[in-house]
């Protein structure tokens, strides 16, 4: 990875707020023909320092965009301070699979698969 300036993290990333609005935001379909609001992904930096960042995030114009590369979707986190850091590599695993999801957002996005 490439230099970046690492920006110190938002208090609340982006993407929580569409875990806890979903019905505020628009999806994006998937290749498969699925829809997903949110995938997460959890990376190291060069230092050994883990972080957890959408791979699916908002652009300015309200829609929203997938990073096919990982990293690139890092690089992005690290310079806009969308991410969360994690102190291990197990907690930050559990994470982006699935532990930042709620039960308002799992009920949300069910409802949406089920149509």
């Amino acid at each position: 990875m490439a230099d970046i300036t690492v920006a110190k993290p938002l208090k609340k990333p982006e993407w929580e707020d569409r875990i806890n609005n979903p019905e505020s935001y628009p999806i994006i379909k998937n290749k498969d023909g699925s829809i997903s609001t949110h995938e997460m992904a959890a990376e190291t930096d060069e230092q050994g320092n883990w972080y957890v960042f959408p791979t699916i995030i908002q652009d300015t114009e309200g829609s929203l965009k997938r990073f096919e590369d990982p990293q690139n979707a890092l690089s992005y986190a690290l310079r806009t301070g969308n991410y969360k850091p994690f102190t291990n590599k197990e907690d930050a695993l559990d994470y982006s699979a699935g532990g930042y999801k709620t039960e308002k957002f799992n009920e949300y996005y069910n409802n949406l698969m089920s149509r």
